[in-house]
């Protein structure tokens, strides 16, 4: 297809030539400006419409060509990728389901027809080239995603994550009010994991602690955080300039980009190295079994669930919005239809933390006063 009979949604001329009247345009201009500058990356910036979804991505987009808040996948679509495909769905399933937001799915890979843009409404499918043909990780392609979707209020999502409870749209919200052109940095939701090279001490070969180790990078600032990140327009620069280092493997800020492998350890680094404080509280647990096993049950995962021994000493809180890290279909289909059976029960409470349910974040911050000095929800 050429691209003159294409629905670009971005490309380096239009948004370079941006009207900055509006401060989303004037951000993606100034994230467009590192990542243009080189010619063999320009092909690398553009983002169309798949024609069979131009009817959703009239209703989600705004004349000016911008969603105002959506959740955001990328996915490579493959012939054989039947798995991979179905829980897709699940995730889009469950979005639809429970949210009232659109979902943008970047498509890095081969035209795929699997998607119904009748059974999914608020799908919007979008297409645009894999930068792992420049010899990075295929996950820098979640970056890309933040910059080329054109959407000033967004969450990252990946397929093997499934929505669980309406509260998740709270996230568009809270990042609006939290990631403002003075505290410009996306935000991710705390791991399982901590990798904070200054409690390897303290590690005996069990547990969860992985240390993350890498010579030009700065202390970190905040517990390791997993790559779901949320931003708002403010934060396109940061992707921009982080990005554009990282595909040509530069230095930025002393952290030679060469050595941080995947995109989850790029964002940690890069947020540490611009000095940012904020993370969200766990969204998004391992698996879909908690849905069952422990939100409609009340029933606790564990003492000290995630604990570190330097920031989170009784654990991480949790919200239940997400599962994530579900790789069997099957798994998620029984998900979505015990949650189905729930529809109608008594809302559940979403949020846990040192033994207790809560059904709001302000409940437990205010049990727990050092909960919201560690994250926030």
């Amino acid at each position: 297809v050429n691209a003159t009979a294409r629905q670009m949604v971005s490309d380096c001329d239009s948004m370079l030539a941006a009207d900055v009247s509006s401060d989303w345009d004037r951000m993606l201009r100034q994230a467009a400006r590192a990542l243009c500058d080189k010619p063999e990356h320009r092909m690398y910036m553009e983002s169309w419409v798949d024609p069979r979804f131009l009817g959703n991505y009239r209703k989600a987009y705004g004349n000016d060509g911008w969603a105002d808040e959506a959740w955001v996948n990328y996915i490579k679509a493959m012939p054989n990728s039947v798995d991979f495909l179905r829980l897709t769905d699940g995730l889009v399933e469950s979005v639809h389901r429970f949210s009232s937001r659109p979902i943008v799915l970047m498509n890095f890979g081969a035209a795929t027809a699997h998607f119904d843009p009748e059974r999914f409404p608020r799908l919007v499918v979008l297409h645009a080239r894999d930068v792992s043909q420049l010899g990075v990780s295929f996950n820098f392609n979640k970056l890309q995603a933040a910059l080329l979707s054109k959407v000033k209020v967004g969450a990252s999502l990946d397929s093997d994550m499934m929505m669980a409870t309406p509260m998740a749209d709270s996230l568009f919200a809270r990042s609006r009010e939290e990631i403002t052109e003075a505290y410009p940095y996306p935000m991710l939701p705390v791991h399982f994991l901590d990798r904070d090279p200054a409690n390897l001490k303290y590690y005996n070969g069990i547990g969860n602690y992985q240390v993350y180790e890498c010579d030009s990078c700065p202390n970190p600032t905040m517990r390791w955080g997993q790559a779901q990140p949320t931003w708002t327009f403010w934060s396109l620069p940061f992707f921009g300039s982080w990005q554009a280092s990282k595909l040509v493997g530069g230095l930025r800020q002393g952290v030679n980009t060469a050595t941080v492998v995947e995109d989850e350890d790029l964002l940690n680094v890069a947020l540490w190295t611009e000095g940012a404080s904020k993370q969200w509280c766990m969204w998004q647990p391992a698996g879909v079994g908690f849905v069952s096993g422990n939100l409609y049950s009340e029933k606790s995962p564990g003492p000290h669930f995630n604990a570190d021994r330097s920031r989170y000493l009784k654990g991480t809180p949790i919200a239940y919005y997400f599962g994530h890290g579900e790789k069997t279909p099957a798994k998620v289909d029984a998900a979505l239809a015990f949650l189905k059976g729930m529809k109608g029960k008594p809302a559940p409470k979403d949020f846990f933390y040192d033994g207790q349910f809560y059904a709001n974040f302000s409940a437990l911050a205010k049990a727990n006063p050092e909960v919201p000095r560690l994250c926030i929800l």
